[in-house]
């Protein structure tokens, strides 16, 4: 967690249930049995970093459902983002989507859950840790990357890779940018590959259903309740590469979402793809929200995609 030239700022107290340093990932090598890893939610991650004018793929620590607790070692300023988590810098309620400064030995600490899953915390210039396979990012279940290859421990010392308590206007992301509040998420999708090994039955139930994410669910992939998709040919492919948002149906007829940490290849059915703009959705959806399916064509895909990164842009380019 400490490399040349950075900067000691936070000593975690207690560390939270999955805490965790994460930039975009690195992409590029599940040839080789490596999954991208990187944010669940790489939108909100990107903002936290726009926030202090970092780059957007600086390392941030994402912090899942039961929040760390935190102490400033010197003074700092920050970034929060995601998911609400009752945020607190010692007393002070601290909301998601702004910019903050922080005293030495103050704490930042996390409560109940208000909204989302995955809050993100920024320093300047992103959190120090090793560069592995160009990325900082924390495989967890493979044990590299971030901290020593695992989320954090009590007595972990986190530095920045800039001046902590760099001259950063305060600011804060409009409305429109914040996390929505819990509910029903609608995900798009791209029917296929294996869609011809589905009965019409069985495509009817996954698009016309509701699914519900179940506590069985983590950075590998989300396990959701719900009607049985029936196959026409069986749940068994040739085993072959496995895309980020692959929804994959086994034999028991519920879909799997598979995510960052996912496993790089698998014979299982998989019905369709969620579409890229809408993966940091899933990332932000806590046990027991519901999902609906809707397919979409590959050109309303990248549409989206392109509109939902130029709404931040109009916000705030990359420096």
């Amino acid at each position: 967690m400490h490399e040349s030239g950075s900067i000691p700022v936070l000593e975690v107290l207690r560390p939270g249930a999955l805490s965790s340093l994460q930039d975009l990932g690195r992409p590029g090598y599940q040839s080789l049995g490596i999954a991208e890893a990187g944010a669940m939610d790489s939108f909100s991650l990107v903002q936290a970093n726009r926030l202090l004018g970092n780059p957007d793929a600086a390392a941030a620590l994402e912090i899942t459902l039961v929040g760390p607790k935190l102490r400033f070692l010197r003074a700092a300023v920050f970034a929060l983002s995601g998911a609400d988590l009752s945020a607190r810098l010692d007393d002070r309620p601290l909301a998601p989507g702004a910019v903050y400064g922080a005293q030495a030995n103050q704490v930042l600490s996390f409560g109940a859950r208000k909204k989302g899953m995955r809050a993100y915390l920024s320093v300047p210039g992103g959190f120090a840790a090793p560069m592995i396979l160009g990325s900082r990012s924390t495989y967890i279940y493979a044990g590299f990357g971030g901290a020593a290859g695992r989320t954090l421990q009590k007595g972990d010392v986190l530095s920045c890779l800039a001046e902590p308590k760099a001259d950063i206007a305060a600011s804060a992301l409009p409305e429109h940018l914040l996390l929505p509040s819990d509910g029903l998420r609608l995900l798009r999708v791209i029917m296929g590959p294996q869609e011809d090994r589905f009965s019409q039955s069985g495509i009817e139930t996954f698009l016309g259903s509701p699914y519900e994410v179940t506590s069985e669910s983590n950075r590998m992939g989300y396990r959701l309740d719900g009607p049985r998709i029936e196959h026409s040919d069986g749940p068994i492919v040739v085993s072959e590469a496995t895309p980020l948002g692959a929804v994959q149906v086994p034999g028991q007829g519920r879909p799997v979402l598979l995510l960052r940490e996912r496993g790089t290849t698998g014979g299982y059915t998989k019905i369709a793809c969620i579409i890229t703009a809408d993966m940091d959705l899933v990332g932000q959806a806590a046990p027991g929200t519901g999902i609906r399916f809707k397919p979409v064509e590959i050109e309303e895909a990248h549409r989206l995609q392109r509109e939902r990164w130029r709404f931040l842009d109009l916000w705030r380019l990359p420096s």
